[in-house]
């Protein structure tokens, strides 16, 4: 039987030997890991014959969606992972799964997926930044701390760039935009000034940018992002009712 036990949060401090701090790959584990809010993230970890950990899950109460927890695994094998998550999650309890790319085809059979999203990750890179000055941008409170930059106007707002989260090294932004938006430069305006912000406050902005969306991609690439080679799937999971550890 795999030894899963859920670890304390004032013990976590034992999962950062597994992470490699300064890789924007492992930068979101280690955020949920060991600095998102002690009181809104369980951790769920697999540990060797000899007692130390080898893989862990974080299950996190995050601002990407109010009803459903963000389930972030860190395995380095597959039966890791699928012990991990049968552990973890619960029949009928829907989860957003962020897993790396090449990992999807691990939880093949475990985990019904749907609403898939395919994204490249990006990192910006100091010396390719390029910030745009438009009057139009503001900064405002972040709804989950923090500062982040809109464009508004009479009409409502147009653009809108914050961090999900922030750790001590990274941080990973995303842009919100209506129509309008990109085909009058707002996005790369405020994604511009988020990223601005992060590197006054000595953290490389990290931005996951879909697959699919070209002109986002564009303006990444515009402001001084560039892709790290590592790739994510974002989902809704839901555990299959035959593989949970309960029978239910």
């Amino acid at each position: 039987m795999p030894d899963i036990r859920r670890l304390p949060t004032d013990e976590r401090g034992q999962l950062a030997p597994l992470l490699n701090l300064h890789s924007p790959a492992d930068a979101a584990a280690a955020y949920y890991a060991l600095d998102h809010p002690a009181e809104r993230v369980e951790l769920y970890v697999e540990y060797a014959g000899n007692g130390t950990p080898r893989g862990f899950v974080a299950l996190a109460q995050t601002g990407l969606d109010l009803f459903r927890r963000l389930a972030l695994p860190f395995a380095a094998h597959p039966l890791g992972l699928v012990n991990l998550l049968r552990q973890s999650l619960r029949p009928r309890q829907p989860v957003l799964l962020m897993l790396p790319l090449e990992q999807e085809p691990w939880v093949d059979g475990l985990v019904d997926l749907s609403d898939g999203r395919v994204s490249d990750v990006y990192r910006l890179h100091t010396s390719s930044f390029q910030p745009v000055l438009n009057v139009m941008v503001v900064a405002a409170e972040s709804p989950i701390g923090g500062v982040r930059f809109e464009i508004n106007s009479a009409s409502g707002s147009h653009a809108a760039a914050g961090a999900n989260w922030r750790g001590p090294r990274y941080a990973e932004v995303y842009v919100d935009t209506d129509g309008e938006a990109r085909t009058r430069g707002f996005a790369r305006s405020v994604l511009a000034a988020m990223a601005g912000q992060l590197l006054s406050e000595r953290r490389i902005a990290l931005y996951r940018v879909d697959e699919m969306d070209a002109a986002a991609q564009a303006e990444a690439y515009e402001v001084g992002f560039r892709r790290t080679g590592d790739r994510s799937l974002m989902a809704q999971a839901l555990l299959k009712v035959e593989m949970s550890g309960d029978g239910e």
